[in-house]
């Protein structure tokens, strides 16, 4: 079901303009989502499901503010510029216009892989933090880093291998960018966003206390042991596994029903 209201917002982060959406239920809400995205190239392929998502959930009676974090999307400023505590800031400042235009005391966040680590981390700071979904969160950021980087010298390779160049160099280079740099699929991630984002680990925070789901997106029907690791570290953790391809890995029509399914039912339980 589409909103009733769908209509962009723009939202002040300490000084920054950030642009989103505002979906809106036909009713009232009472209730309010924010939605934290994925990171880089991450945030291209999810798109369309983030989108359907919020319909979803605003079909569902929630009001839910979809926005781009400063550098990224359709917010202004270079995305090399900004790093997690700037992020962080968005996501709060986030939470308070979504809570004055639903008319609420407290929202609710959603986000999906370094989104939903984010949204994790703002909750733990956040009294007013209704329930908290997390899609396929980055628990250990160390290992995310070194994924992204053996993807970008696997790349490196193969396009030197194409070319004609010396592989071996392609290698090198790909292990120099690490030691201050880091390649996301063509993003240029600075040393500093690299080593925050290599600090991450979601199981030695502090717990959130409200209502916490954890999704786990996978072919299998076993929720993968890290997060099903976190779930447990919530007072009021739950965690599901979603059969399905992962929605943040290629650009494309992809069917998350059952993981906006699982999310919906979820959320309406809480009512």
């Amino acid at each position: 079901m589409i909103a009733l209201d769908e209509r962009p917002v723009t939202i002040d982060s300490s000084g920054h303009e950030l642009h989103g959406v505002l979906h809106l239920p036909a009713e009232p809400a009472g209730r309010a989502l924010v939605f934290c995205h994925p990171f880089a190239e991450e945030k291209k392929c999810a798109h369309r499901t983030m989108v359907e998502t919020a319909r979803a959930c605003a079909g569902a009676g929630w009001a839910v503010l979809r926005f781009d974090l400063r550098g990224c999307g359709d917010s202004p400023g270079e995305f090399g510029q900004f790093d997690l505590d700037d992020w962080r800031a968005d996501v709060a400042a986030a939470l308070d216009r979504a809570r004055r235009e639903a008319g609420v005391e407290a929202v609710g966040l959603l986000g999906l892989r370094l989104g939903a680590t984010l949204a994790a981390e703002v909750a733990e700071q956040r009294s007013d933090t209704a329930c908290l979904v997390l899609w396929e969160p980055i628990v250990d950021g160390e290992r995310y880093i070194t994924q992204n980087l053996r993807r970008s010298m696997i790349k490196a390779m193969m396009t030197r291998h194409e070319g004609g160049g010396d592989a071996e160099g392609a290698a090198r280079e790909a292990h120099a960018l690490g030691e201050g740099t880091v390649d996301f699929d063509g993003y240029q991630v600075p040393e500093r966003l690299r080593e925050q984002i290599a600090a991450i680990d979601l199981l030695s925070s502090r717990a959130y206390a409200g209502p916490a789901l954890v999704v786990s997106l996978t072919p299998r029907e076993a929720v993968a042991e890290p997060l099903q690791r976190l779930a447990g570290v919530y007072p009021r953790g739950v965690a599901i596994a979603a059969r399905q391809e992962p929605v943040w890995q290629r650009i494309g029509i992809i069917d998350a029903a059952p993981t906006i399914e699982a999310t919906v039912d979820w959320l309406t339980q809480l009512d």
